[in-house]
This record gives structure tokens, sequence and C-alpha cells, in this order.
């Protein structure tokens, strides 16, 4: 539908310099730029995943919310940046946001999407670890000991036996 939309923008506004002329041109509004933010879920999960990909091997910085350095939240609320999703900077506060309206909360591995944030329980708390789910049981988080890396939710040894569930943000919901 984005890519019709901004034929037709084109064919307009090749149409209209054609008839008006060159100095005409120079009047008509631009069309207007691509931003991050989709309309379409499915849009906005395949962004995100790209995103929190692009990430990888980033150093961890501890508070760190930037491509510098990030910690497991700053990492999330970064990647979410401009996809309609202002998530606060703690992963227990980003797990409680599945209590919000269009929100939603997954307990189950198996019905994870890409998009989803996913929570674990690293600490004495009970979610100390958030990161993004994006397909095929992996997930990409910011971790102190390896900085931005993908992951699996499966894994046997760590991160499998602290899963905790998942929130399905409303922008990634389909």
């Amino acid at each position: 539908m984005k890519i019709r939309r901004t034929r037709a923008l084109a064919v307009a506004f090749t149409a209209a310099v054609g008839l008006a002329g060159p100095a005409a041109a120079v009047a008509l509004p631009a069309p207007p730029a691509a931003a991050d933010t989709k309309d379409d879920p499915r849009d906005q999960r395949l962004h995100v995943k790209r995103r929190a990909k692009s990430e990888v091997g980033t150093p961890y910085r501890y508070g760190g919310s930037s491509t510098s350095g990030f910690d497991c939240s700053g990492f999330t609320r970064w990647v979410f940046s401009n996809h309609g999703a202002a998530l606060p900077h703690s992963s227990l506060e980003q797990f409680h946001l599945a209590k919000r309206d269009g929100n939603r909360r997954v307990w189950k591995r198996s019905r994870l999407k890409v998009g989803d944030l996913v929570f674990h329980k690293t600490t004495s708390a009970r979610v100390g670890h958030v990161g993004i789910y994006i397909g095929n049981g992996k997930f990409v988080s910011a971790t102190s000991s390896s900085g931005v890396q993908v992951e699996s939710v499966w894994d046997p040894y760590y991160w499998g036996p602290r899963w905790v569930g998942a929130t399905r943000l409303a922008t990634t919901r389909a």
C-alpha cells in the first residue's frame, strides 16, 4: 500500500510539472519522507527486527540507551523509539506494560511473534532482563557479559530456565 501511495504521488508530481512547467515544480510540496513508523503491525515487527539486529556487537553500558552502549531495557527502549511505544527504562516496568490497553501478555514461547518483548529472571526480582524476539526461537538483547547479542529463548543452560513471559505491544499486534 505504501508503494502504491508513493507511486501515485510521483505520478501526480510528474503530471503537475509537465502541465505547469518547471517553475510550478518548485512551489509544489515534496512527497512525505518515509518515517520509521509504519501503519501495518507486520511492517512494524520487521522494522523492529532489523533495527535490533543492526546493533549486534554494540557494547554493554550500565544505564546505556544509545548506540555507544546499551543495558537491556535501554536497548529495547531505543529499538522501539519512533514506533509508537515509549518504553520505560526498566525491564520490570516494560514487563508490566502488558497490563495497559492494547498490549498483551504472552506466556508460551511457542506463541511468540517477531517484535515481542521477552523477559527472563536473572536477579532476585521477578524480571531482571528484557530482549526482543526476532523469530525462529531467537531474541536480541544487551547483556553485561557480551553486549548486544542474539540468543535462543530455548537455551537449556541459561535463558530457557529463566523464562518469565513476553509482552506484545499494541504497535506490533496484528
